[in-house]
């Protein structure tokens, strides 16, 4: 998400949203030549959501099982369930205080629909273990068409929606990346 990232390196569409504009970036763009595998992590080589083997990146990922991966499809990397399980959002029934404030929870009906289309169906409940760093196949990736992502990136990159900053879109997809790889809203 550097400014002027290296010649080699992957520009991202947008600056907003943080790692879901680098993320849906790098789909979109490599959709027909993707990896058999993507492994989705922040910069930084000490991360909080680096749980089980210890804060580094670099410890975590020797231990991620490409059989798990291949099992599932779409693997989050983060072995602690909280925060985000059994369910973080409840898109049908806000709490009064989310609305009063307009947080995304509170619109998270028209959120949901702006991301996955104008025909999904929006659960009660969505849950899912914490945060943006997975990994997930080619084939998860390639079961959703590029439009798609095209769509969740275009909606990170929009400017007007007034209850979403910058940091309220990372937010959202750090809730919905389950979703978006093809698993149930509570996992």
């Amino acid at each position: 998400m550097d400014k002027r990232p290296e010649k080699e390196l992957l520009t991202p569409h947008s600056s907003r949203g943080r790692e879901a504009s680098a993320y849906l970036s790098f789909i979109v763009d490599l959709y027909d030549n993707l990896p058999e595998y993507s492994i989705f992590v922040h910069a930084d080589p000490d991360q909080w959501h680096n749980d089980l083997f210890g804060p580094q990146t670099s410890n975590t990922l020797p231990n991620l099982r490409l059989e798990a991966v291949d099992a599932m499809g779409y693997l989050n990397l983060r072995c602690t369930n909280n925060p985000g399980c059994p369910a973080h959002i409840n898109p049908n029934s806000p709490s009064q205080e989310d609305i009063d404030n307009n947080d995304a929870r509170a619109n998270f009906p028209r959120i949901y629909k702006d991301i996955f289309g104008e025909d999904a169906y929006v659960p009660d409940k969505i849950g899912g273990i914490c945060c943006a760093q997975f990994a997930v196949s080619r084939a998860r990736i390639q079961q959703r068409p590029k439009s798609d992502y095209i769509r969740m990136l275009n909606w990170v990159s929009e400017k007007s929606v007034p209850f979403v900053d910058n940091y309220g879109a990372g937010w959202v997809f750090e809730t919905l990346w389950h979703v978006v790889f093809g698993m149930e809203g509570v996992q």
